[in-house]
């Protein structure tokens, strides 16, 4: 017999090998898998006790707004220094009738004869006064409506025009604070030189500009239904 044979495992042994290769290479896998699902599990756990995105972004959302201020505290704290500042300025009741407007039916106007002393040059002039009659401070500012009428109280075209007059300068419009009694002042002035004078009989006096007027006498033939007239003043408009 030959010495020279080559040694063959049996077949049965190299196929039990194999298997248990590819049984140690599963179980592996399997461990790998285990423990990746284990970290992903801490992971989720770490963030909330809910582990899907709505619970995590419910969970910084209310965290959120615990660390915030609300928009009504904010509000509030708004209001409290607006009205610290307000009282800081003084807002007491006198000086808030004082920036109330003055109702036109708390007012009464007239003319001042103290102003007919104008005369000069084809002009003419008086004083407008208009008072509070009223029981509350209030201010007027601006300019007065005027208007003219005729015989029988029928209407004449008017034109007014607003600034400085031959005989006072206009002080412009300004806030005027009227007490209880007290009275505000504008110049008014017309020309005399014929041309398409108007004859006027009544003059419609409105002294905040609204449809509330006074009507009271003014007999005067005055050039095209014009009139010039200063702002309100608190003294009379005269040139010094």
């Amino acid at each position: 017999m030959s010495r020279n044979r080559t040694y063959r495992k049996p077949l049965g042994v190299v196929m039990s090998h194999h298997i248990r290769n590819r049984r140690i290479r599963k179980a592996g896998v399997a461990a790998l898998i285990a423990a990746a699902s284990a970290v992903a599990l801490t992971a989720c756990g770490s963030n909330g006790s809910s582990s899907d995105a709505k619970g995590s972004s419910s969970s910084h959302a209310s965290s959120s707004a615990k660390s915030s201020p609300s928009d009504a505290s904010v509000h509030s704290q708004a209001g409290n220094q607006a009205d610290k500042q307000a009282a800081t300025l003084g807002g007491g009741t006198d000086k808030a009738r004082a920036a109330t407007e003055c109702q036109p039916g708390t007012l009464r106007a007239k003319l001042d004869t103290a102003g007919i002393s104008q005369a000069g040059m084809n002009h003419r002039g008086t004083f407008l006064r208009v008072t509070n009659t009223g029981d509350e401070t209030c201010v007027i500012s601006g300019y007065a409506g005027v208007a003219l009428e005729g015989a029988g109280h029928t209407a004449i075209e008017t034109t007014a025009r607003h600034g400085s007059t031959y005989f006072a300068t206009d002080p412009g419009s300004h806030p005027i604070t009227l007490a209880p009694g007290k009275s505000a002042w504008a110049d008014l002035v017309w020309t005399t030189t014929g041309a398409s004078t108007a004859h006027a009989k009544y003059l419609q006096i409105s002294p905040t500009g609204s449809n509330s007027h006074s009507t009271v006498p003014f007999a005067q033939d005055l050039d095209n239904g014009t009139l010039s007239l200063t702002a309100w003043s608190s003294k009379p408009p005269i040139n010094g």
